[in-house]
């Protein structure tokens, strides 16, 4: 057996989705459900220069995306040096990318994972948490300023997917970790079949539909556990706009439109260091309930 790290191929999804799919049984990763493999292929795929994978021969037993905090073995080729050799390769990613660190999710629950980090100098810095709306948990209905609009996405407004790239990270200067969305990636995203236009939701000033001030993206997915669950993907809003109840409009506005579509409990991902938006959500009544801890290894 030859034991090899390179950047990915198109034809290494398959691979890296058997390995999702593998430790999605054994591993027992808290928050990450069966649709979460689909998601994050179809971020991965337009990107495949952001992936390294580790290969026994021609198989693909691991994979490493520094963006998706991503570093995963299959469970049956574990303990065979695979993630030591992921390490550098994803080192040499995020370098050429102008970061300088490598943060990875290491799932507290496996001591192992957290063995491995610790023997490679990573060090714990913060978490991301999971937040849950309960089903039936009353929230209000959004009531926007009366100088903003709120309309759908549409492609014939929203210019070319650079100038929409663009006003994402805009709406989210200043948040605790980077965003490192690329026209290439949303492109991508946009064009899955799964992709629903209706769940953006898009503020402008009122006297002009073509501006864009702030935005929200919710999806459903089927959970096995909990059926038809929602899913408060992005709430952002650009620095001259805040503090004024935008993005808690558009949070109630996510929750309106989930529980029309159907959905049971709400779920959304905010980092630990962002008081602000914690504080937000536990006043709609979402709850923790999953803390996924992120380390770094400076590079």
């Amino acid at each position: 057996m030859t034991a090899t790290v390179r950047l990915a191929r198109h034809g290494d999804l398959a691979g890296i989705r058997e390995v999702m799919e593998a430790c999605l049984v054994t591993d027992g990763i808290p928050g990450f459900v069966r649709a979460d493999v689909d998601r994050a292929l179809v971020r991965i795929e337009p990107d495949l220069e952001g992936t390294a994978v580790a290969l026994e021969d021609e198989r693909v037993v691991g994979y490493c995306t520094p963006n998706h905090d991503d570093l995963t073995v299959h469970p049956n080729a574990r303990r065979r040096g695979h993630g030591r050799r992921l390490v550098p390769a994803a080192v040499a990613i995020v370098r050429g990318r102008g970061s300088d660190e490598l943060q990875l999710h290491v799932p507290d629950h496996l001591p192992a994972s957290v063995a491995f980090a610790e023997t490679l100098g990573f060090r714990y810095r913060s978490s991301l948490w999971q937040f849950r709306l309960a089903s039936g948990r009353p929230v209000l209905a959004p009531a926007f300023p009366a100088d903003v609009a709120v309309r759908a996405f549409s492609p014939e407004l929203e210019g070319d997917v650079a100038e929409w790239v663009a006003f994402m990270l805009a709406c989210f200067e200043g948040h605790p970790t980077p965003m490192h969305w690329t026209p290439a990636v949303i492109a991508h995203v946009n064009a899955a079949p799964g992709f629903d236009p209706s769940g953006i939701r898009i503020v402008t000033a009122l006297d002009d539909p073509r501006s864009r001030i702030g935005f929200a993206r919710i999806e459903t997915f089927e959970d096995e556990t909990d059926g038809l669950t929602g899913d408060v993907g992005l709430i952002g809003v650009l620095p001259a706009w805040r503090r004024r109840g935008l993005g808690r409009e558009l949070l109630r506005w996510a929750v309106d439109d989930l529980r029309g579509r159907g959905a049971g409990p709400i779920d959304l991902s905010v980092e630990a260091a962002n008081d602000r938006a914690t504080a937000l959500y536990r006043a709609h009544g979402f709850e923790p309930a999953v803390e996924w801890p992120h380390w770094v290894l400076p590079v």
